[in-house]
């Protein structure tokens, strides 16, 4: 899967971690959890419980056909390798964040439609600024993995 850098001003920094941390299959403002009556085996289940668990379904299903047509649901951050770092702890631009995604092509290119559609400015970063960060995530995934190898001999 390819890799790519973007970078924007710290003035949205705080928007684009929302982004990056929502997933609106897992948001209980949306998607109600289910009832206690759930759990119960369906032949022992009252008419009121069976109601309550249809009312429920119904209501689920109204959310995921709404969703089907988001185009921001379409791109969900927090199920993609996404790191997004601060340009001075990177060595680069201090007043600037660089955000690191590894995905797919269809993923990348939603999600940079995604961008122009909620961020001012939000762009690619130069190669050398986009070589740099990866350099660092490749070297800090390198150092973890061997580190948890290390923790099982491996």
């Amino acid at each position: 899967m390819p890799a790519r850098v973007y970078e924007c001003d710290r003035s949205e920094a705080q928007a684009l971690k929302k982004a990056l941390d929502y997933d609106p299959y897992t948001d209980t403002n949306l998607i109600p959890p289910a009832p206690a009556s759930a759990d119960i085996p369906a032949d022992k289940l009252t008419e009121d419980q069976k109601k309550e668990l249809a009312e429920h379904e119904k209501q689920v299903k109204e959310v995921l056909d709404k969703l089907k047509s988001d185009p921001r649901a379409d791109v969900i951050f927090a199920r993609q390798n996404c790191s997004l770092r601060d340009g001075a702890t990177l060595g680069l631009n201090a007043d600037r964040m660089y955000l690191y995604i590894n995905a797919t092509d269809d993923v990348l290119t939603k999600a940079e439609q995604r961008f122009k559609n909620e961020f001012k400015t939000i762009k690619r970063a130069q190669k050398l600024d986009e070589d740099a960060v990866i350099a660092v995530i490749k070297k800090e995934e390198d150092q973890a993995g061997s580190g948890f190898g290390s923790i099982f001999g491996g």
